[in-house]
């Protein structure tokens, strides 16, 4: 709500003169008790304003939020692995995410990711799989993780165990929930 005050100028507060001087203009307010209380309401309404454009809206996550965060949605990606439902799994990613599987080329984006997965359970099963986060960082739109990934995968009647290093990037939803944005690993040396 925008609040005017009425300036009466009063009756000597301009005056034509041909000498270069500087005149001089007088205000009165008109009804100064109802004029204060506008004023007053006009400071307190600018204050607030004020006020709500310094506080910092966005919320901070703690490193331990989100460490819970990054387990729970580890712990769904890991249940889909073993289940070998790519459908769902596709769903942890954002619709623009960036896979990048061990030496091969980018993949981008949900459905291409999909297709991945799909083609990668019809020839290997995940029997077991362990996901240890080294570093977390970031904040309330992203959240920044590194580990370490343990698997028993069988494959052509075989089980390897399988040691890769991963960096993953979750970002916040609309909804409030995190998917998988960027989504990067790499077979470990050691």
């Amino acid at each position: 709500m925008i609040i005017c005050t009425r300036f009466i100028l009063d009756n000597n507060a301009y005056r034509k003169t041909s000498s270069p001087k500087k005149t001089k203009m007088k205000f009165r307010f008109k009804n100064s008790w109802v004029n204060h209380f506008q004023i007053l309401i006009l400071l307190i309404g600018a204050s607030l304003f004020l006020f709500s454009s310094c506080t910092n809206t966005s919320a901070t996550l703690s490193k331990n939020e989100m460490k819970e965060i990054v387990d729970k949605q580890n712990e769904i990606l890991g249940k889909y692995f073993k289940e070998g439902d790519a459908e769902n799994l596709a769903r942890m990613y954002t619709d623009s995410a960036k896979l990048s599987p061990n030496g091969s080329r980018f993949i981008i984006g949900r459905d291409s990711i999909q297709a991945f997965w799909q083609a990668d359970f019809k020839t290997s099963k995940l029997l077991k799989m362990e996901t240890h986060t080294m570093t977390i960082d970031g904040n309330e739109n992203f959240i920044y993780e590194t580990g370490n990934t343990f698997s028993d995968i069988l494959y052509n009647n075989s089980v390897y165990h399988v040691k890769v290093k991963y960096i993953n990037v979750w970002r916040k939803q609309p909804q409030g929930d995190y998917k998988l944005d960027v989504d990067f690993w790499n077979g470990d040396a050691e």
